[in-house]
């Protein structure tokens, strides 16, 4: 069986010791390890495209199968997504190449390059023109590594089809330009110590256009263009003695916190709103510390320097520091208790689920029909997939008795129907130390 024989050849893999091998032999196993490592992954894409033809993520209460994929596999969803592209690519193409990832003969990023340059051949080119393209390509391949396998298959209609390049290249840019902007992303991921990495990929005129506003504000001939510490004053360091990267860091956040406030888009009521939490003693003694909506804590002088530029609304905590419910009697949640919602739950309440409250509704707990009233203890957020998730299937929502929204699955989900919770409200406790 299967299973047994992955499973074999994990315990193989283990008992593997590195030490024990001779300087040939090191180099011809990790040779091997790669070429299964791709073999493996051809197979792990056929089995997210057979998940996908019989909606199995959707069964499971994924909003996509990169979500899935991510979920049940613990891998990046990055990685997921491009596994789950190359499930999509028209089997049709690229046989060879296919057949040779399977066997561990190209790796996985080779084979990724080639059947997407295949897959942006004109449809007009006959079969011989595609086998002409990947032949060219696989070639290529033993000789070259991935980044230069890519700048060759973005020229590949150059060998195939020299007389028309430049008119077949005109309308392969049109359809880049489209598929970047389906394709645009960003995201922001906490590294811990206040620190936060900004990855994403944007349409190149655009990028190009923020590129230009940062290069002019991080320019070291910028007139009055220095360094500015976080406390707001003025360090005898000049910008022009920074290195270009970090001048341009710099420059991103001066134009994030100059944004102009009256242009922010509205969605929910509180879509481009921050919230600070934080006792007022604090912030005009500038000690302590406060809290955004979004989870970040910062410092009560970081705090106060921000209220200079930006509309922080204060949030009103009682005892337990929980927000205080308006108690207003309506259909919809107006924007005060969006805020109360958006501090308490931190985003869509559906374990897995990284929507920020911005993209979230306000779900009714008891619905509104049933007698449910509008307030914040009878309402939790969830994005557009999971609130419909909600109405059109057997899955359940409820407020926990520690005031964290849980949900339910369906008994078969979970024959227990044990309820989960988002890891943003996991709270780790206290390492008790054994007496010695």
């Amino acid at each position: 069986m299967i299973i047994d024989q992955l499973e074999g050849l994990r315990d193989d893999l283990r008992a593997l010791e590195e030490w024990s091998l001779t300087d040939a032999e090191l180099r011809v196993v990790n040779a091997e390890i790669h070429r299964t490592i791709a073999s493996l992954t051809e197979t792990a894409v056929r089995l997210a495209g057979a998940a996908e033809d019989r909606g199995i993520p959707r069964e499971d209460g994924s909003a996509s199968t990169t979500a899935w994929l991510a979920s049940t596999t613990g891998i990046a969803r990055r990685e997921a997504s491009k596994l789950v592209a190359l499930s999509r690519l028209d089997p049709t193409r690229g046989t060879v190449t296919r057949e040779r990832w399977a066997t561990g003969r190209l790796a996985t990023e080779q084979v990724h390059i080639i059947l997407k340059a295949l897959d942006a051949l004109p449809e007009w080119f006959v079969d011989e023109q595609h086998d002409d393209a990947e032949a060219t390509l696989l070639q290529h391949a033993r000789e070259f590594g991935a980044d230069d396998l890519r700048r060759l298959a973005n020229r590949i209609v150059e060998v195939v089809y020299p007389d028309s390049a430049d008119e077949i290249i005109g309308a392969q840019l049109e359809r880049q330009e489209k598929q970047a902007w389906d394709e645009t992303h960003l995201s922001i991921t906490r590294m811990g110590k206040g620190r936060s990495s900004i990855r994403g990929v944007l349409p190149d005129a655009q990028a190009d256009m923020l590129k230009t506003v940062l290069e002019g504000l991080a320019s070291p001939r910028r007139e009055g263009a220095i360094f500015r510490d976080v406390d707001g004053e003025h360090s005898d360091q000049e910008i022009g003695r920074l290195d270009h990267s970090r001048r341009v860091g710099l420059a991103l956040c001066e134009l994030v916190e100059h944004l102009p406030q009256d242009c922010f888009p509205q969605a929910g009521g509180v879509a481009a709103t921050v919230t600070i939490s934080m006792k007022h003693d604090d912030l005009i003694r500038d000690l302590g510390r406060a809290t955004l909506s979004t989870d970040t804590g910062l410092s009560a002088s970081q705090a106060r320097r921000l209220a200079c530029n930006a509309n922080l609304i204060p949030v009103v905590l009682d005892g337990k520091s929980q927000p205080l419910d308006v108690g207003r009697r309506k259909r919809l949640h107006d924007q005060h208790q969006r805020v109360a919602l958006a501090k308490r739950d931190g985003g869509c309440s559906w374990k897995g689920c990284d929507r920020p409250p911005g993209w979230c509704e306000a779900h009714h707990l008891t619905p509104w029909s049933h007698g449910g009233d509008t307030s914040i203890d009878n309402g939790a957020l969830f994005c557009f997939f999971h609130h419909h998730l909600l109405h059109d299937s057997d899955w359940q929502a409820r407020l926990g008795h520690d005031g964290v929204v849980e949900v339910v699955p369906p008994p078969r989900i979970d024959p227990m129907q044990r309820p989960l919770r988002h890891a943003r409200h996991v709270r780790h406790r206290p390492r008790v130390l054994e007496p010695v």
